[in-house]
């Protein structure tokens, strides 16, 4: 259904790019501003193999995705895999190029807020080199887990083409962290699938709701594909 798990199987998925059901989740998403910079825990881990991986609250993953071209928000897992045909799909090969499928992050995340408090969010972001994804990828490779320590997240520009995330790990906790005290959402619900013989009128506008992040304070300029 357009959903990558496992450290393998992205970076399978990412070597390879080169070139959720009807009854979604409305989820409270990870949002930085310029300058900004907060602490966040990652409750899941990106791979089923990390010694600290937690069956009961799952994996982390990458999302394949297609947007209308211009419209971020109005975006949907590719079905190619699950369906044999996709409305993105077949509109980049016959060479609208702004339907390319794009990978996405999406993992729960504890964040310290600026008060203290602590709030459980749905971080998402792009592939590209700016996002927090390729350090986070790396991270989990390199340190075996990712759930076993903080990270400092910091945010620099306020635009699509000059914002960059910088991931900064934090000391690794002395004692195992339980994941399973935090509710978390449902990633699989989260992100937004519309079968395909849905899929032209969805991305007409003619049908279905905007994709995950509308109305949850996210904006473009926090893509970071």
């Amino acid at each position: 259904m357009g959903i990558v798990k496992g450290l393998a199987g992205i970076n399978k998925q990412i070597d390879s790019q080169g070139g959720g059901g009807g009854d979604r989740v409305k989820a409270k998403f990870f949002k930085l501003k310029d300058g900004e910079s907060l602490k966040a825990r990652f409750l899941q881990e990106l791979d089923p193999d990390s010694p600290h991986y937690n069956e009961a609250v799952g994996l982390g993953f990458l999302a394949i995705e297609h947007q209308a071209p211009g419209n971020f928000m109005k975006r949907c897992l590719c079905t190619i895999d699950e369906e044999g045909r996709c409305f993105g799909c077949e509109q980049f090969n016959s060479g609208e190029k702004g339907f390319r499928a794009k990978m996405k992050l999406y993992i729960n995340v504890l964040v310290t807020l600026p008060d203290g408090s602590k709030e459980v969010q749905v971080l998402s972001q792009g592939m590209g080199p700016k996002s927090v994804t390729p350090a986070l990828i790396e991270a989990a490779g390199d340190y075996g887990s990712i759930s076993n320590r903080e990270f400092k997240i910091k945010r620099q520009g306020s635009g699509q083409t000059d914002t960059s995330y910088t991931l900064i790990p934090q000391d690794k906790d002395d004692t195992p962290y339980n994941v399973s005290q935090h509710e978390m959402f449902d990633l699989e619900k989260v992100v937004f699938q519309v079968p395909f013989d849905e899929q032209a009128r969805y991305f007409a506008g003619q049908t279905g709701p905007a994709a995950a992040g509308s109305g949850s304070g996210t904006t473009g300029d926090s893509e970071v594909w």
